[in-house]
């Protein structure tokens, strides 16, 4: 094995200059070598099992797919949301889109049960 040098190259590439790279032939036949094993062959040794899912946090750069739809709700209840969405500082739109959000997690964790 060799020992390290005392220095290192570091090579600074951009974005545009990572997505035109092209593989190597090395790195294709590593790949095609690979993607040949069988999964019983493949050491997942050293790789944690996940036990759960606490601590975990949203990538703070992640943004869902959204669709726009139209919806009909009654007048009353647009009241409430403009009223209580008001009272938060949060457009009503939003506000109604995080209630209906957080009922389908919570029908969502009910119905796995």
């Amino acid at each position: 094995m060799k020992k390290a040098t005392g220095t290192t190259k570091t090579r600074r590439l951009t974005l545009e200059q990572i997505k035109e790279r092209k593989p190597t032939k090395r790195h294709l036949d590593q790949i095609a070598a690979l993607a040949a094993l069988p999964d019983d062959q493949i050491d997942t040794s050293d790789i944690p099992e996940i036990t759960a899912k606490t601590g975990w946090i949203r990538n703070p750069l992640y943004r869902p797919v959204t669709r726009s739809i139209t919806i009909r709700l009654n007048a009353p209840d647009i009241a409430v949301a403009q009223a209580l969405a008001k009272s938060k500082g949060t457009p009503y739109q939003t506000y109604i889109k995080q209630l209906l959000h957080s009922a389908l997690e919570r029908e969502l964790s009910t119905t796995q049960r």
